[in-house]
């Protein structure tokens, strides 16, 4: 029997402090918004943050530092090219002194939806392989696990769920191939579970 590919897919980014530059300090006066897709607390002015004296020299294609997902000028025209208009989109400057560079990125914030089908945790049986999972109740911190209902994502290609406590970005199969496709460095995809 063949498997089914996944609909959707987590996608994120290494934050390797080696390789690859770290916003400053600065870039945290967006994190608290960017968190919860908090539209109403961000302006479109441009913001200019140092990069971190301790990271790389890097500047790939997809920043995901302090929560706040930045993309390349590069990143962008894919996305624009494919049609991807539901995004918040703030310039955000990347300096390093060093290297006498001041690169272009963009905050590119997805709305929070409410397509959560089921919650669940997932139990290892006798030979530690998963099993289907139980139902499993809100609490505190969050949900561990959980399922997406494809019927309540409508046109969205790219977002994040609302009624969890995570910072997941979200995309679907045929944007996850493009971008895939471009060979666009830094951004890296697992699978999502849909129900």
């Amino acid at each position: 029997m063949a498997s089914v590919s996944t609909s959707f897919y987590k996608m994120w980014a290494h934050t390797n402090l080696e390789e690859f530059v770290c916003p400053g300090e600065e870039i945290k006066v967006l994190a608290s918004a960017c968190r919860t897709s908090s539209f109403q607390f961000l302006d479109r002015q441009p913001l200019t943050v140092e990069i971190e004296d301790s990271g790389g020299l890097t500047f790939p294609d997809f920043l995901y530092n302090y929560d706040v997902p930045l993309i390349s000028l590069r990143f962008k025209k894919i996305l624009d090219k494919l049609g991807v208009d539901n995004l918040f989109y703030k310039p955000v400057y990347l300096d390093c002194a060093a290297l006498g560079r001041h690169e272009p990125y963009i905050l590119a914030l997805p709305p929070r939806i409410r397509a959560v089908r089921r919650v669940y945790t997932r139990l290892a049986d006798e030979d530690g392989d998963e099993s289907e999972g139980r139902e499993l109740c809100r609490d505190e911190h969050g949900l561990k696990h959980y399922k997406i209902n494809a019927s309540e994502v409508g046109n969205y290609r790219i977002f994040k769920l609302a009624d969890v406590i995570d910072t997941d970005i979200i995309v679907t199969r045929d944007l996850q191939a493009a971008i895939k496709k471009a060979s666009l460095v830094n951004v890296c995809f697992s699978e999502a579970e849909e129900d």
